[in-house]
């Protein structure tokens, strides 16, 4: 099962704004971190691949980045951007997340 797969909106939208990064990085780095109301948080940033746990895929030309704790809360996950007037942005559509709070930005996987 792939660990996270992304849609083409935001393969295009993460390459657009990897480009314009000031410091040369090479790829979308995807995050779960302890926090938020649910427990849990998505962090999404450009990075180079320097961890020995990290897990490495190109999604069309683009790197993902993804650590092995990580990845195991967002096997099955798909990628979206949302580019409209009632929704903008990324949003992680993760099978795994049992419950999330009222704003959705933050999840709890028990």
């Amino acid at each position: 099962m792939e660990i996270i797969t992304l849609t083409p909106g935001a393969q295009a939208q993460a390459k657009l704004l990897l480009d314009r990064e000031e410091e040369p990085k090479s790829g979308l780095r995807l995050e779960v971190r302890g926090g938020g109301c649910s427990g849990l948080k998505y962090n999404l940033g450009f990075d180079n691949p320097e961890e020995r746990d990290d897990v490495h895929k190109y999604e069309n030309g683009l790197l993902v980045i993804v650590d092995e704790k990580s990845a195991e809360f967002l096997k099955g996950s798909i990628l979206v951007f949302h580019d409209g007037i009632d929704k903008a942005g990324f949003e992680v559509q993760n099978p795994n997340a049992k419950t999330s709070c009222g704003c959705g930005s933050s999840f709890s996987c028990g």
